[in-house]
């Protein structure tokens, strides 16, 4: 764990420990260069060498600059609590040193490491004290002693606030790379979203519209008064199909609005227009208890019956038609299955790019829907044909 600090913050904090070390090492000497004032001598030399290891090592970001910072705060942490236990007087910085240490090895350390680290100051500290009388090991060695304690909870609560605050932070980038990786897969949606309104809204007009001018261009270049009659016929015919296809343009925008007219106004509206276009039957049949639709079932059912009667007007030309939608409990089906063909196949079959089916698939499986297509056979439709069901939950 690093601890976040900035340029300010490291170097207030280098010029207290400089005073530290200088304030110590003023202090060589003044107990003489024998027997106890030479150990405490040598110590502070040490404590001060500690302290400058652990600054640079904090300091510098090289290779070995976290073991360099890790032997300066033991020999910092060791040499002062041997120095706050031995001496009575000329103490200057000595604990503040073992104080320094423990407050920050347990701020960067797990608690029960750093338990270690600072009971083995407070054991050199008491030890130390003990050897020189109970005088000295109850005013320097519990005294210090204490304050090594609270340097050790003080350390493992800035820990605690450093882990937290790193921990909030990751969670928000990850929040926000959540919500980058949402919007992403929302866009995704949207364009497929549009590729099937494109395909569902135009293509089946615009296939209807090529088909009517190609046979009106035939017809004209004939050059007979009675074809003239019927170009004109398939041109009226034209201009039908493209106002229906402003018509769908409008209804799709009114969908995604969801203002749409109620389901089964929209499905006798396409069953009238397949009557209209090709004479033959088509009829629509209510189940259940209508009800609305949140917008995009709707729009998915709806796309699915038009899509459905696209598909026989290609396939099975004059082939009678029925449209069934159930209002269940837990679910709503839509049928729709058309009866063999009356008529030749026409241009209109080969028109198209044959991802009708497959968008319809797609909008049912994104709203946990299923949407299944296959032969059908049914006395009622006049021999062999073809259904289309879709099941959606709500």
């Amino acid at each position: 764990m690093r601890d976040p600090r900035s340029r300010e913050t490291a170097g207030i904090r280098s010029m207290f420990l400089l005073v530290m070390m200088i304030v110590q090492l003023s202090t060589v000497g003044n107990l003489g260069w024998h027997g106890i004032g030479l150990t405490a001598n040598v110590v502070s030399i040490l404590c001060v060498l500690g302290c400058a290891c652990w600054v640079v090592g904090w300091l510098l970001n090289w290779r070995f600059s976290p073991y360099l910072a890790l032997v300066g705060l033991l020999v910092l942490g060791t040499g002062g609590a041997l120095l706050s236990g031995l001496l009575v007087r000329d103490l200057a910085a000595s604990p503040a040193f073992p104080a320094v240490a423990a407050v920050v090895i347990s701020a960067r350390w797990p608690s029960g490491r750093a338990a270690l680290v600072v009971g083995w100051f407070e054991l050199v500290l008491l030890v130390t004290a003990a050897t020189q009388g109970w005088h000295q090991l109850e005013s320097n060695g519990l005294g210090y002693g204490s304050l090594l304690l609270g340097m050790y909870g003080l350390g493992v609560g800035r820990r605690s606030y450093v882990l937290r605050a790193e921990s909030a932070e990751k969670l928000v980038r990850e929040t926000e790379r959540a919500n980058d990786e949402q919007a992403h897969a929302a866009a995704l949606a949207e364009r497929s979203r549009i590729a099937r309104e494109i395909h569902d809204v135009l293509a089946h007009s615009l296939a209807a519209l090529t088909v009517q001018l190609e046979a009106a261009d035939a017809l004209l270049d004939s050059g007979n008064e009675a074809a003239t009659e019927r170009a004109h016929t398939y041109v009226q015919k034209s201009r039908r199909i493209a106002r229906e296809g402003l018509v769908e343009t409008r209804r799709a925008i009114a969908a995604l609005r969801e203002d749409a007219p109620p389901l089964p106004e929209l499905l006798h509206g396409l069953a009238d227009a397949y009557r209209g276009d090709t004479g033959a039957e088509a009829k629509v049949k209510i189940e259940g208890l209508t009800r609305p639709l949140q917008a995009d079932a709707g729009l998915t059912v709806y796309r699915a019956a038009q899509e459905s009667l696209t598909n026989v007007r290609k396939h099975a030309p004059g082939a009678p038609v029925r449209l069934k939608l159930v209002f269940g409990e837990e679910e709503v089906v839509l049928t729709v299955a058309n009866g063999a063909p009356t008529e030749p196949p026409s241009a209109l079959a080969e028109s198209g790019g044959g991802y009708g089916l497959a968008g319809l698939k797609e909008r049912a499986e994104l709203i946990s829907g299923s949407l299944e297509a296959g032969p059908y056979a049914a006395e009622e439709l006049a021999g062999p044909g073809w259904r289309v069901t879709l099941r959606l939950h709500g």
